[in-house]
């Protein structure tokens, strides 16, 4: 007897074919892949150092500031120096200005001891700045070993045309010397000169010296806009610019300020590094207001009670 008069049952897998498994067939397809998107990382942005500017992290800076047609530094604010009244090491970060926005180049930090900075101005203290090389957020914060340049300012204790402030610039990546910046005499119009090490006298950077950032003082020079002029040494014209920015709220409080350096058409990556230590030298020299009037303060007390002891 057949037990199927209706015909035999379907075999049925006792186990569901898995999904995406796709049967066999004579003419097999080429089914699409997905697309993997790639992750962009998003610029840092650390708001309590750099007012919420965005910019990215490089691996070569010297590759960077090469093609860089100009650069931001940044004086980080020192709140503990305004609350205390006692000047503090100075810290630069530098971005450079790239068609895809801005790229994190340097930070450089100020070594020099508490009675240089306390007993002497700006424009007379010696200091050995530090120029790191930070390509992430971790390197950023943490504490560092091998410096990638120097910036070494000698004391000077000027006197008119006699021993005129000036700083050594090197790489220690290859020891040798990138040039010299020199603050020469003049008459009215500050003047510096700068030395690249392989061609001698490569630029003049003078600035008007009717400038309200220059002379005026306090709030004015702080909002006020500082221009210095970078010459050709040979033609004798403008290929550039180092500019004091007006201050922000952060800066407006504090002794920080902002330089924009705009390079010349011919500059290479040395001659940028040069003019990138020409603007910290030009802070220096006219505008760590704090450290100044702190240091003609207390020369004024001394002067008060020397006066005072021999009237007694």
């Amino acid at each position: 007897m057949n037990p199927y008069p209706y015909g035999a049952p379907s075999v049925q897998p006792m186990y569901p074919q898995p999904m995406g498994v796709y049967p066999p067939t004579a003419n097999p397809m080429a089914y699409p892949q997905p697309v993997v998107q790639p992750v962009v990382q998003p610029a840092i942005q650390p708001a309590a150092i750099f007012g919420g500017m965005q910019f990215a992290y490089v691996q070569d800076p010297m590759a960077e500031i090469a093609q860089c047609p100009s650069i931001l530094i940044r004086q980080e604010p020192e709140f503990l120096e305004g609350l205390t009244g006692c000047e503090q090491p100075n810290v630069y970060h530098v971005f450079g200005n790239s068609p895809l926005g801005m790229k994190y180049l340097f930070k450089c930090i100020e070594k020099s001891g508490w009675c240089m900075r306390r007993c002497f101005t700006s424009s007379q203290r010696s200091f050995d700045m530090d120029v790191i090389h930070c390509s992430s957020m971790a390197q950023l914060g943490m504490g560092y070993t091998t410096a990638f340049a120097n910036f070494q300012k000698p004391f000077k204790c000027t006197m008119c045309c006699l021993c005129r402030p000036e700083i050594n610039v090197s790489i220690n990546g290859n020891g040798q010397p990138v040039g010299k910046i020199k603050h020469i005499c003049t008459v009215c119009d500050p003047t510096f000169d700068v030395y690249n090490a392989t061609t001698g006298l490569k630029y003049v950077v003078a600035a008007d010296c009717c400038q309200c950032a220059l002379w005026c003082p306090g709030f004015w020079a702080k909002t006020s806009r500082g221009v210095f002029e970078i010459l050709d040494a040979g033609t004798k014209q403008r290929c550039g610019t180092i500019t004091k920015e007006p201050a922000n709220m952060a800066e407006l409080v504090t002794d920080a300020d902002s330089y924009t350096v705009i390079f010349p058409n011919n500059a290479d990556a040395n001659d940028k590094f040069l003019l990138m230590g020409l603007a910290i030298l030009i802070d220096y020299s006219f505008f760590e207001t704090d450290a100044n009037e702190d240091h003609e303060k207390r020369t004024r007390g001394r002067r008060t009670r020397i006066t005072r002891s021999n009237y007694y």
